[in-house]
């Protein structure tokens, strides 16, 4: 993994965290956090690219295809952090991501758990990806909704 560094702590990897050795993580404007919890697992594949600022979450799995990109600020979350009613510090509802070959994730956009992105599709900036994406898609908004197929 080739690391673009800022400051000496602008990555942080804590759990089951494996990236390729050809992906690029690039951290020179603002620190990326890849974090797993329990049996969780964050895998990144040959020649992804990680932006600025890139914040991942996993209690289960968060997979990055190959050659996939992923802009600053983008957040990826396989889980609820908590509970919404009663207990704020039990785990909430968790279900794998995957996000596939050649995919290509916007600025600041948010991924929520259980969500497909597939092949070659394109999520806009800062939309929030509630449900699967289609291979060759082009997804915008809040909720992000279909714009066109681009194949």
């Amino acid at each position: 993994m080739y690391h673009k560094r800022g400051d000496p702590d602008s990555l942080r990897m804590e759990g089951n965290v494996v990236i390729d050795p050809s992906a690029i993580v690039w951290t020179h404007d603002e620190p990326s956090s890849l974090v797993t919890r329990g049996e969780g697992r964050i895998l990144v594949g040959k020649e992804a690219f990680l932006n600025c600022g890139v914040w991942i979450r996993a209690v289960k799995l968060v997979k990055i295809g190959e050659r996939c990109l992923i802009g600053p600020r983008v957040m990826i979350m396989d889980n609820d952090a908590h509970e919404l009613d009663g207990d704020h510090i039990a785990g909430g509802a968790a279900a794998p991501i995957e996000i596939e070959d050649c995919a290509w994730i916007g600025a600041a956009a948010i991924i929520l758990k259980g969500v497909t992105v597939g092949q070659r599709a394109v999520v806009g900036a800062g939309s929030v990806v509630t449900k699967d994406v289609p291979d060759d898609a082009l997804v915008a908004g809040n909720p992000a909704k279909l714009i066109k197929m681009l194949k």
